[in-house]
């Protein structure tokens, strides 16, 4: 034991050690990724030889007019934001109940969590764009087959995230409702609800603003939307018309997306 006049050596923190496996595992992980590249022929004089490409002449000027025409690009954008809204309602609403079946703290039993897994994973595993193919076949050319193909994203989208969320919560409000007495979905729905609500809504508005962009890669297979337009120009080779819808819907999906940002700032 030191005497109180000795003076206190402070060692130095020792060096953690490098560890072999993870040094092993960048290494395999930089060796695949260049094995990948080679058979997809990635190659990094691409990235600046595009641009020497002739094609991107025919991007500029941007018809102004045209563009701004609302039987041209308005009335599709237009249609785009309402297969947007009308997809973000139907898919939100359904998942509010099936976020609940689905999460570990308020599925009802065993059995229903399972189910409602197994299910929930066969619709994420199908693609949107897919979706849209086949209501596209089933139903026809048009808003419509759009609307139900966002709809299943929706659904697939909010159901994993908020099943989560609910997840997270406190227990000890539902168990305390169910301890008084309580059936399990009053007690969920008093217990639990409240406080993944404001959660809730974030999450739609959030799903919301994917399906602006969803809605118009899914018009370039025929479900209505500004992504038709975008796909009808692209046959004709009328680049610059493609680049003005471009900047219209990233000025509008830009707005779309501050005033959803400082929603959710409010919410959560």
């Amino acid at each position: 034991m030191s005497s109180p006049t000795e003076p206190i050596t402070q060692q130095r923190p020792v060096k953690p050690t490098r560890r072999i496996r993870t040094l092993a595992i960048v290494l395999a992980l930089v060796g695949f990724t260049y094995f990948s590249a080679n058979q997809v022929g990635v190659k990094l004089s691409t990235f600046w030889e595009v641009w020497t490409n002739p094609l991107w002449e025919k991007f500029w000027p941007v018809p102004w007019d045209w563009v701004l025409n609302r039987t041209n690009v308005l009335d599709p954008l237009v249609e785009t934001f309402q297969i947007a809204i009308v997809s973000s309602v139907i898919g939100c609403g359904l998942a509010l109940p099936a976020s609940f079946l689905m999460s570990r703290l308020t599925t009802p039993n065993r059995p229903t969590h399972v189910v409602s897994r197994a299910f929930m994973g066969v619709v994420r595993a199908i693609p949107d764009l897919f979706w849209a193919k086949l209501l596209v076949t089933a139903v026809g050319i048009g808003a419509f087959a759009g609307a139900w193909a966002l709809s299943i994203f929706s659904f697939a989208v909010m159901v994993k995230l908020f099943s989560e969320t609910i997840d997270g919560a406190d227990p000890r409000p539902l168990e305390a409702a169910v301890a008084a007495g309580g059936r399990h979905m009053p007690a969920v729905r008093s217990g639990v609800l409240p406080e993944v609500f404001p959660a809730y809504v974030a999450y739609a508005l959030y799903t919301f603003e994917l399906n602006i962009r969803a809605s118009i890669v899914l018009g370039l297979v025929g479900a209505g939307g500004v992504g038709r337009v975008i796909d009808a120009q692209r046959q004709f080779f009328r680049f610059d018309r493609i680049l003005g819808i471009l900047i219209l819907v990233f000025v509008v999906v830009f707005i779309i997306d501050q005033i959803s940002v400082a929603l959710r700032k409010r919410l959560v």
